[in-house]
């Protein structure tokens, strides 16, 4: 059938055409446009680092500061992010002339006070002294801001890549992902450095730490329970930082942990409580007792009382219970890594479990849990120490029976996998008795070459840290992708939608056709049927 001159089934196959024509096109131009948009991502990675690089190698640099002259511009440089400093006074910009490391990260001019790149608005520039301790002061209002930079944990992911992508596409401004941190101290009182106590300062009547006040504190007897970490103590009060502890100064308190990866934790060796920072273990079980202080075999500690054997979990952060107390009577550390009961002798070491996980590329090794085992060795009768190796540090040597073993304390850090070792070299026995110095090299050697073969005991406790394999690359990559499929899902929708109403109406057409050419057609065959009668 044919309007307007058209065969109407010629007319739909052209629109059928035309829509497919249209789909493809549209779906190869969201192709383009996101392969563009991903290469113009990358590529302003890239200019942004070459542009870091330019202004630290080509910058000039004010004295031992983090800040840089660029073009006429002032950038502090932080984590190898260069951030400029806006509206800065370059004839009037200088770093503090403290004479102090510290104090590289702080800048004036002659309106403003910077830390780093951040203008400080409440605070004079041409009154600012330098307290001490990372403490800042214009005569009327003080700050404490730290030397060590952080990164910003308020910058949530979404809106670091929102911002990112203000940043790279529409000039705008660049995310502080990395800062000075820094703290008004709430007081209107002069300010002066503690001794001996860093990040500390008093106004007379209040005690600070990093620019917050600790309750209570009594200066003159204030002191930290470890020179390196983060608690304290004054004659009556416990505190981490500047967070009061529900906890009574004690003499015995002290921090302890294991190896170089382990947590710190505030031990109360007087009451057997345990914190970590502000998080206090369970004190219906106290008193706890440590295992493996300064084990270099296991990654964290473990935490005993009659009713079982406790550790803390990062994952779900809380103390939790590893199983039953499986000790009789006293417990005694043999080392660091062997301890021993009444009865029977024990050892502390560390593993991981992996899974395989196939990918296109191949094999990867997927972390499952991390573990603190606690492994019997033997029965405790009948075992005698022979020497200590390095004051300890290093290992013993024991023997039961006929056979000497090694008993190690240098650890994973020291490619040393093990605890005990059967010495099975006459020679090397020899050597461990007998040289005043043994080596880490020469141990390894005796391992390496089955001089020492390794012992293993039978697992009887486990701590388990279980880890949720992390997928946000892949949900990211199935995410954009979906998007994309739903993008062009819909645009098909639309064109499919758009064919429908296209297809409706030519049908519409050819009903309206049809009805005027019936009486034609009828009147037609009218004439036909008389004629052949």
């Amino acid at each position: 059938m044919k309007i307007n001159g058209e065969d109407l089934s010629i007319l739909k196959e052209k629109n059928s055409r035309k829509t497919l024509l249209k789909i493809v096109i549209t779906f190869l131009l969201i192709i383009i446009i996101f392969t563009l948009y991903e290469f113009f991502f990358i590529f302003k990675i890239k200019s942004n680092y070459d542009f870091n690089q330019e202004i630290l190698n080509n910058g000039q640099k004010y004295e031992k500061s983090v800040y840089i002259k660029y073009k006429d511009k002032i950038y502090a440089c932080v984590y190898g992010e260069s951030y400029q400093l806006d509206d800065v006074d370059i004839e009037s910009f200088k770093v503090l002339d403290s004479m102090d490391y510290s104090d590289s990260h702080v800048a004036v001019d002659k309106k403003s006070v910077y830390f780093g790149n951040i203008s400080i608005p409440d605070l004079n520039s041409n009154t600012l002294n330098v307290i001490g301790n990372n403490y800042y002061s214009d005569g009327i209002n003080s700050y404490f801001c730290s030397q060590f930079f952080k990164k910003n944990e308020n910058l949530a992911n979404k809106s670091k890549i929102r911002q990112y992508i203000e940043y790279y596409f529409f000039e705008g401004e660049k995310p502080q992902e990395y800062s000075y941190p820094f703290k008004k101290v709430e007081t209107n009182k002069s300010l002066k450095a503690v001794k001996n106590l860093s990040y500390f300062a008093t106004d007379g009547e209040k005690v600070y730490y990093q620019g917050e006040v600790l309750e209570n504190a009594d200066l003159n007897t204030l002191r930290a329970v470890d020179r390196y970490k983060e608690y304290f103590a004054d004659k009556e009060n416990v505190y981490y930082k500047s967070k009061l502890l529900a906890l009574s100064s004690n003499e015995k308190l002290k921090v302890v942990r294991a190896d170089q990866e382990g947590e710190d934790y505030l031990f109360d060796g007087l009451n057997g409580n345990v914190y970590l920072e502000e998080y206090a273990f369970d004190k219906k079980y106290l008193p706890y007792q440590v295992l493996g202080e300064k084990s270099n075999h296991i990654r964290d500690l473990l935490f005993i009382n009659k009713d079982g054997i406790f550790f803390y979990n990062p994952e779900t952060k809380e103390q939790e219970r590893a199983g039953e107390n499986i000790f009789i009577g006293e417990i005694e550390e043999i080392n660091p890594n062997v301890i021993s009961d009444d009865k029977n002798i024990y050892y502390l070491h560390s593993y991981n479990v992996y899974r395989k996980k196939r990918t296109k590329h191949g094999y990867i090794d997927i972390l499952v849990s991390k573990n603190i085992g606690i492994f019997y060795l033997d029965k405790k009768k009948n075992w005698e120490k022979i020497k200590d190796i390095a004051s300890g540090t290093t290992g013993q040597v024991w023997k039961k029976g006929s056979r000497y073993y090694y008993f190690d304390n240098l650890g994973v850090h020291q490619l040393i996998d093990d605890v005990i070792y059967q010495i099975k070299d006459n020679r090397t026995l020899e050597k461990l008795l007998d040289t005043k110095y043994i080596s880490t090299d020469e141990i390894r050697e005796f391992v390496r070459n089955k001089k020492m073969v390794v012992v293993k005991g039978e697992e009887v406790t486990t701590a388990s840290i279980k880890y949720k394999e992390s997928h946000k690359a892949e949900i990211f990559l199935i995410v954009f992708f979906a998007t994309i499929i739903a993008i062009t899902a819909l645009i098909l929708y639309l064109k499919w939608r758009n064919m429908k109403l296209e297809m409706k109406k030519i049908d519409e057409e050819i009903k309206k056709k049809n009805k005027k050419i019936e009486p034609l057609i009828q009147s037609y065959n009218d004439d036909k049927n008389n004629i052949m009668f």
